[in-house]
């Protein structure tokens, strides 16, 4: 096989990254142990799968971008493609055996998705408003950068550095948001659309990185089932546990809902079944055995921690642009430093801040979500109202549109 074939296997054994400093993974795992499944570090076995995943692709994604080489198909077929599958009409004829899985794979419902509680789990996810994009900022995506595991690539790829960063934010907004909407996961919808969008985009990025000569020895794939399940999880079990912390209670039965809307979503995003769980302390399990296992922070760390915090104070505000911008800067340091502890932001370059808008949001948000949990009327008021939010943090960090990922 060629150098460019991401979805293949190398030589046996785990690659350096691989709990290159289990003393670090312990120090940051900490925080997080107490909320997982079992609360202990990982088994023999449970380590040899994160081990073996960080060297696994997506090999149906894979093989889609190999029929494009190889000028079997190309992106315009593959979307038609897709839009024939969704309006239950069979793939055209002469398309590539790889675009017909790939298709399949992401447009066939399995029968253990139950639209019910996947449409919840939308609605609990819309709930949270800006305190759960504040949890995606400021424990997903920054504690994210934390360990050394994805922050390579990321900066390769420029996507999140440098002037262009809140954009690429909003653009994750944007996403997580077509998710959550009414019907956003189904096949066909725009939530579905962005998160096949985003599964192909992997399997280029891959395909780059190995072209230019990535060290799968020293970190495996550049975007590898490891790091994807982490992903995932992020936008559900640690999505979950950072919104409780920050004040929202959420029943068991929400909270299995939001583990299966992600875990369907985590299926069409090309994750390996033996991640997508539908308990949280499970997936929260996962969590700290990535973490364990992780390296740590690096220089790219910092870099991108760095352009992340600074994006906040660049984004369009309508009045007093300059003054508010200081003080989101300072809103989301205060959150970081609540969700990730003082150690970790000084681990990413960071200062440390008072706890203060955790101090203030955390009662006002028992309150309201305390009032929805009573109220039907309640509830549906606060999902309009996250709706609402979240779609002018959207458009304010995309400095007024949307770019579209699709």
């Amino acid at each position: 096989m060629t150098a460019t074939t991401p979805s293949r296997r190398a030589a046996p054994g785990p690659p350096a990254r691989f709990a290159a400093d289990e003393v670090w993974g312990r120090r940051a795992g900490r925080m997080l142990r107490p909320f997982a499944q079992g609360r202990s570090g990982p088994t023999a076995a449970e380590r040899e799968r994160i081990a073996t995943a960080l060297r696994a692709g997506d090999p149906l994604a894979d093989g889609v971008l190999g029929a494009i080489a190889d000028r079997r198909t190309s992106m315009v077929r593959v979307h038609e493609a897709l839009r024939a599958a969704v309006a239950g009409e069979p793939v055209p004829t002469g398309e590539p055996d790889e675009l017909r899985r790939f298709v399949d794979s992401v447009t066939r419902i399995p029968d253990w998705v139950d639209p019910e509680l996947a449409a919840r789990g939308a609605r609990a996810c819309m709930r949270a408003g800006l305190t759960g994009q504040d949890v995606l900022g400021d424990l997903a995506l920054l504690g994210g950068y934390r360990p050394a595991a994805t922050t390579a690539v990321l900066v390769a790829t420029g996507r999140l550095t440098g002037e262009g960063t809140a954009r690429r934010v909003g653009e994750t907004m944007a996403w997580w948001h077509a998710v959550a909407a009414p019907d956003g996961w189904r096949p066909g919808r725009p939530g579905w659309e962005m998160t096949v969008h985003v599964r192909l985009m992997h399997a280029r990025v891959n395909r780059t990185m190995l072209s230019k000569g990535w060290d799968v020895e020293a970190k495996g794939l550049p975007i590898n089932q490891a790091d994807m399940a982490a992903t995932n999880g992020l936008f559900s079990a640690t999505f979950l546990l950072g919104t409780l912390v920050l004040g929202i209670p959420h029943s068991p039965a929400d909270a299995r809902a939001v583990m299966h809307l992600w875990r369907w979503m985590g299926h069409v995003m090309g994750v390996e079944e033996q991640f997508l769980h539908s308990a949280p302390r499970r997936g929260l399990r996962d969590m700290y055995h990535f973490l364990r296992t992780s390296p740590p922070p690096d220089g790219d760390s910092r870099v991108l921690a760095e352009s992340l915090l600074a994006s906040y104070g660049g984004t369009e505000f309508p009045h007093a642009a300059a003054l508010r911008g200081r003080l989101d800067i300072a809103r989301h340091r205060s959150i970081a430093t609540y969700l990730n502890g003082p150690a970790g932001m000084r681990e990413l370059g960071l200062r440390p801040a008072l706890p203060w808008f955790p101090a203030l949001v955390i009662p006002a948000n028992l309150l309201l979500h305390g009032a929805a949990t009573v109220s039907p009327r309640v509830r549906v008021a606060v999902e309009r109202r996250g709706d609402r939010r979240i779609r002018r943090q959207i458009a304010r960090y995309s400095r007024g549109a949307v770019t579209p990922l699709v």
